[in-house]
């Protein structure tokens, strides 16, 4: 993984600079594996995350604000308990390794002042977070670790904290000698090996992250993959050498690797050389910051989708459920269309009764329905009297009449629900926050989907949310005009913009004919640009399912025009007088845009 022992030591540099001396002022732990820490010095205030993840483990500052949960897990009471109030007194790097241990003195609650240690493991997926009294004996523990796990290291309240041990065959990075550097090679390459570079130096030094590995080999074979009896190995030495003393002299600088297209790849604590023109070097002054964007761009729908999957089983099965329910009502739409086929066989029968006779099996008669008179073959039932067999084709005929009319309006009412279900498939794509989450849930509480969603419950045949209701926030923007622009990120949200803060003479956008969200301009009462037109045109398009098209189609009109119809589903409404605009979906322009 990219977070190595050089990658924390250039975080533990950072919150030795900035974290000591420190209050900590608040703790929430928003995942099951994540502790937030919001501390305030003199330099103002910070949030500190303390992430034990497998795909997203770390320690370091972020920007972005975590939601509080209303109830918090005990691990978070605990940390809450002993250290809320303290402040940080040092941060420490344990050995040369990707774990953390960070000292807090605080004050109990008979008053007595005690020091406290957290230590962050950012291992994988043996990542931890683990909460120390004064003698290093385990208080709190995120992950608990016991022998059944592990052979070696108990990790459980109680025990006395251990170390991370080194890999067996491994030795620091830092306290290998160029002596030894060549003697271990020199000796491996006499026997015949011939292993990759870069695994050559991950399988005898610990704190190198395959990034690094590679990195090494590529300056100083030119090829990532370069054997390592092909290695040069004063050349291997000075790299290797050259990588880390910026370790040693605590002279960091921060990179994050992006392709042309601006998805992350990578980071590092030094320079990277080995992606060439492929990729895209950006470099940081601050290594959270740095951090912070790489697994802010990689987590954000992960983990969203983790934490809305109740939402998104109960939208699959609907969507599935509908598909079936369609697919036998254009089947049913299909036999109805033979109605007035059962009704000629049924006059032809009438009208030829009395060359018919009970028990026959078939008849071919002249259909005088058709101008050239040909002969039609019925099928008759013999236990039936040729009145009987006439009767049987005239019920079938009024059922087909029927079902046609009232097939008709089912799959209507069919292609309505799948096109709702779309815009919550969309909704869920927007979603940030747990609130967001919630609201989802609610909405499809509303709409009859509740049954099985987390946090509702049903109560005399009504659907509740079991959350303390929250202000409904739907997105804010500032067009160039300095006009304020609301964007609905669900479908209730939808409804509140659009039916309760639009004045009649503001403007209301939406994505032609396709599942987006609700846009409004607030304009005061005043006209707006055309550039601020084009600016909510395009929020509306990017917003939308339409957002990769080149050219989307937005409708937009003054919220008077628009009207939400009594019954209707959240979200749906209908709208004239309305004027249509073409614009690309530009992720830029929305981010320059966005307000909060």
């Amino acid at each position: 993984m990219p977070f190595d022992a050089g990658v924390m030591a250039s975080v533990v540099k950072q919150l030795k600079e900035t974290a000591i001396g420190s209050r900590i002022e608040k703790i929430y732990q928003p995942e099951r594996d994540e502790t937030v820490f919001h501390l305030r010095s003199k330099n103002g205030s910070k949030r500190l995350l303390l992430s034990a993840h497998a795909g997203s483990s770390r320690v370091g500052y972020i920007n972005s604000e975590r939601e509080n949960p209303l109830s918090a897990p005990m691990f978070c009471m605990l940390l809450r308990k002993h250290l809320t109030g303290g402040f940080i007194t040092d941060v420490n790097q344990i050995g040369f390794d990707r774990a953390m241990m960070i000292s807090v003195l605080s004050t109990d609650e008979l008053g007595f002042q005690s020091e406290k240690h957290i230590v962050c493991e950012i291992m994988g997926t043996y990542s931890n977070v683990i909460l120390l009294d004064a003698d290093k004996r385990i208080i709190a523990v995120l992950n608990p670790v016991s022998l059944s796990a592990n052979s070696k290291r108990e990790v459980l309240c109680g025990f006395l904290y251990e170390n991370p041990e080194i890999q067996k065959g491994k030795i620091n990075i830092l306290e290998e000698t160029k002596e030894n550097f060549y003697s271990k090679i020199e000796n491996d390459v006499s026997c015949g090996v011939t292993t990759a570079g870069d695994k050559y130096l991950i399988s005898k030094y610990a704190g190198l992250s395959p990034l690094i590995a590679r990195e090494t080999v590529f300056r100083t074979a030119k090829s990532t993959s370069a054997p390592i009896n092909t290695c040069d190995k004063d050349k291997l030495w000075f790299n290797l050498s050259k990588i880390y003393d910026c370790v040693r002299n605590n002279d960091f600088s921060p990179k994050l690797i992006t392709d042309k297209n601006g998805k992350v790849l990578d980071y590092s604590f030094c320079d990277i050389r080995q992606y060439g023109a492929g990729a895209v070097i950006s470099d940081y002054e601050d290594v959270s910051e740095m951090l912070d964007v790489f697994y802010e761009q990689r987590e954000k729908n992960e983990r969203i989708k983790r934490r809305g999957q109740d939402i998104l089983r109960v939208l699959t099965n609907a969507s599935q459920r509908i598909a079936k329910k369609t697919e036998i009502q254009l089947s049913a739409l299909e036999e109805s269309k033979q109605m007035d086929k059962w009704k000629q066989y049924g006059d032809l029968i009438t009208a030829n009764i009395y060359a018919l006779k009970k028990g026959m099996k078939n008849v071919s008669l002249v259909n005088y329905y058709d101008e050239n008179m040909p002969e039609t073959e019925i099928t008759l039932d013999e236990r039936y009297t040729p009145s009987q067999n006439a009767q049987v084709y005239y019920k079938k005929y009024n059922k087909a009449k029927s079902a046609q009319i009232m097939v008709a309006k089912q799959l209507e009412e069919s292609n309505a629900e799948s096109a709702y279900i779309e815009t919550v498939f969309e909704s869920l794509t927007k979603a940030q926050t747990e609130s967001d989450l919630d609201e989802i849930r609610a909405e499809l509480a509303i709409s009859g989907y509740g049954k099985k969603l987390d946090n509702i419950r049903r109560s005399k045949g009504k659907f509740t949310d079991t959350r303390k209701k929250k202000a409904l926030k739907p997105m804010k923007f500032m067009t160039s005009d300095g006009y304020e622009v609301l964007c609905g990120k669900n479908n209730l949200q939808n409804d509140y913009i659009t039916t309760k803060v639009a004045d009649k003479n503001d403007y209301w956008f939406h994505v032609k004919n396709a599942p987006g969200s609700h846009v409004i301009m607030l304009c005061n009462n005043e006209e707006p640009s055309a550039e601020s037109f084009t600016e909510c045109a395009i929020i509306a398009a990017y917003y939308s399912s339409e957002r990769e098209k080149p050219l989307a189609a937005v409708d937009y009109t003054k919220a008077r025009y628009v009207k939400k119809p009594s019954g209707s589903k959240p979200g749906f409404v209908v709208y004239d007088k309305n004027y249509s605009a073409y614009v690309t979906a530009d992720k830029e322009t929305v981010e320059k845009l966005y307000k909060e």
